[in-house]
């Protein structure tokens, strides 16, 4: 959870930062990012918390196992892209290392987790539903699966930039001519940032990660976003 708070706080103030520019569209990405932390750190509370950051854990090694063996892969059938540089990543002998040296870190977690092969990746869906039947202090019933069906869903396309993300950008005048915009809902989307990063510092007291009162900015932030 400590670690998490630099991310949760710079990308909300990046939210802000696009919406006071006039770019809430592009802030909609920043904040699917959030939401999508914000189901995680939830969920690693309530459920088996050892196991699961050790499923995280090993899941960081298995994708970059995965991306090496892509680059691999890439160099045997274009050999122009290999490099000679033996520091390099696209060196046939440093993905070599690099491949073992993931692969006993990745065994490691193994070694130190028994049975931990045999658990399953488990999706965003799957985390808010477990988060709903934890009863978490302050969540009113749905909250997670609300955020993840009509929030972090909607704002896939954004994200993505496929063509119904590219259509946001469009918009039509009464006269039916078209014209590009970058969004209109700039304080929604700056207050649903905030929103995240207040709950994630009461979190963080409430688990007594920080100690003490809240911060006076703390309260009045809650004035404004209610």
């Amino acid at each position: 959870m400590y670690f998490a708070h630099r991310p949760v706080f710079s990308f909300t103030e990046a939210v802000i930062l696009l919406c006071e520019s006039g770019k809430p569209l592009v802030a909609k990405v920043l904040l699917r990012s959030l939401f999508e932390l914000h189901i995680d750190i939830i969920f690693h509370q309530v459920d088996n918390t050892e196991e699961m950051l050790a499923l995280a854990a090993k899941r960081t090694f298995d994708e970059r196992i995965i991306v090496l063996s892509e680059i691999e892969d890439l160099i045997k059938r274009y050999p122009n892209l290999e490099s000679s540089e033996p520091e390099e990543l696209f060196n046939r002998e440093y993905l070599k290392q690099a491949l073992k040296s993931q692969e006993a870190h990745r065994q490691a977690i193994l070694n130190g987790n028994p049975g931990l092969e045999r658990v399953r990746k488990i999706q965003l869906k799957e985390k808010a539903r477990s988060c709903e039947g934890k009863g978490v202090e302050n969540a009113v019933p749905g909250h997670f699966e609300h955020m993840y069906t009509l929030i972090y869903r909607q704002l896939s396309p954004i994200s993505h930039l496929n063509i119904e993300g590219l259509q946001a950008f469009l918009g039509r005048d009464e006269l039916g001519n078209a014209f590009f915009h970058d969004g209109h809902d700039g304080d929604f989307i700056a207050g649903e940032a905030v929103r995240i990063s207040v709950a994630f510092l009461k979190d963080l007291y409430h688990n007594e990660v920080l100690v003490g009162d809240y911060p006076k900015a703390v309260e009045y932030l809650e004035t404004l976003i209610v």
